[in-house]
């Protein structure tokens, strides 16, 4: 026969039920307890169980598309009968040679070009102007697309509906003084939040000769705009192969979604000063993968021998590039916003006869926190390739809700710390 025995989580001490109060009671310190919470906090495991269905369909050698393969970087390349390939969209190398369609997975949705190759074109003509950031490099002399591509890229569109029981610890923090004596009284809580959201069209680059940063950075597209796939939407493009398939680019998905989860169960945990995962469990239903091509405008200009990659999308025109900051530029911009905002700061202290070294320590640390964030600003006008953390923008409207929404107190903490007099800290 099993007997089922708890402790007291303020002190360790053993629990027992008392039957006046209905709940759990510490003989050692007088804590009392809801047995819902300490069933909680027993059964707090943490688990993750997405999995996404993959399709099957692949192309058939009679379906009017043919295939290329580069011989300079690898890259797996196909477009329709009619349109020509004379170069490599990736290496710009001329040495592509005919390749065999037959098994690649077929694409089930493709987004059509909107944006035209003269609007691209000019998208990357007014990145140029007014970045403080951007190195002399580009100041220097005009600056040329030495390659420009019209290109579909693989996608796999991601759906799942996620379910979620998140358990944290939180805390509420109150601060007295007491005579000489600071006391800082911490209230301990258990929450828990169980619910779920659905997720649709999780886009994941499934190229691997582009770069992730790239197309995560060109996001969002509109997938209502797409259509089933037909090979004549290739008319006068190339597309590349799906060389990595559903299970490689699953992981990715998986993170976003486990991210995304994390984020919005979060959000529903308020008015706490500290909240910490105890523990998670994460799980699927209906996670299905589809195979997709979504348009992407490709450029290249090479500066003192480098190149340098820019990426329009195809539908929204949306831009992003490989170009870093001046470190140069970044440092002396930085210093001098630092330097402008501590004088104007010690200016204000002086006038206000408040100047002494603990002000101007914290007028030190506003003037680096205004620094960084005007440097992050103006890094932020060059639109470099980042990777997405997360895929909130891939949540249904409306489809978030919770199925449990409970917040226990556990217990109640208590330190003191004896306040020093100022002639002691003189000293």
């Amino acid at each position: 026969m099993r007997t089922a025995s708890y402790n007291c989580p303020s002190c360790g001490g053993p629990l027992a039920f008392g039957g006046a109060s209905s709940k759990l009671e510490c003989a050692a310190c007088g804590s009392t307890f809801e047995p819902e919470a300490l069933e909680i906090l027993n059964s707090s495991e943490s688990s993750e169980q997405i999995a996404f269905e993959r399709p099957k369909e692949a192309f058939q050698a009679e379906e009017g598309v043919k295939a290329f393969v580069c011989q300079n970087c690898g890259a797996a390349l196909m477009t329709e009968n009619t349109t020509t390939a004379t170069e490599c969209p990736y290496c710009g190398s001329p040495t592509i040679l005919p390749d065999r369609i037959e098994g690649s997975v077929k694409p089930e949705k493709v987004v059509p070009f909107t944006i035209t190759q003269e609007q691209a074109r000019g998208q990357f003509e007014e990145y140029f102007k007014g970045k403080l950031l951007l190195p002399n490099v580009f100041l220097n002399s005009r600056n040329r697309i030495a390659e420009m591509r019209r290109l579909y890229v693989p996608y796999w569109l991601f759906d799942c509906d996620a379910r979620a029981d998140m358990v944290y610890d939180a805390e509420k923090v109150r601060t007295e003084r007491n005579g000489e004596w600071e006391i800082t009284r911490t209230r301990h809580y258990l929450a828990r939040r169980r619910g779920g959201m659905r997720f649709e069209n999780i886009p994941v680059d499934g190229s691997v000769m582009l770069d992730d940063r790239i197309t995560e950075s060109l996001e969002p597209y509109d997938l209502s705009a797409a259509i089933p796939f037909q090979t004549a939407v290739l008319a006068g493009a190339m597309a590349d192969h799906a060389d990595a398939d559903s299970a490689q680019c699953e992981k990715r998905a998986v993170e976003r979604v486990e991210q995304s989860v994390d984020e919005v169960m979060r959000d529903t945990v308020k008015d706490y000063d500290a909240v910490k995962v105890r523990a998670r469990r994460i799980a699927t239903e209906g996670g299905r993968a589809t195979p997709a091509l979504l348009p992407v405008w490709l450029m290249t200009t090479v500066k003192e021998g480098k190149t340098y990659t820019f990426a329009v999308n195809g539908q929204t025109g949306k831009l992003t590039c490989d170009v870093p900051a001046d470190k140069r530029k970044s440092l002396l911009w930085g210093f001098g916003v630092f330097a402008g905002a501590f004088g104007i700061a010690a200016l204000i202290l002086a006038l206000t006869k408040a100047l002494g070294t603990g002000s101007l320590l914290i007028s030190a640390v506003a003037a680096a926190i205004i620094a960084l964030a005007v440097v992050g600003a103006l890094k932020g006008q060059l639109k470099r390739a980042t990777q997405q953390s997360a895929a909130h923008n891939y949540i249904r409207d409306g489809s978030f809700h919770l199925d449990a929404n409970t917040d226990h107190f556990l217990y109640e903490s208590t330190t003191r710390c004896k306040i020093e007099k100022d002639e002691q800290k003189q000293q």
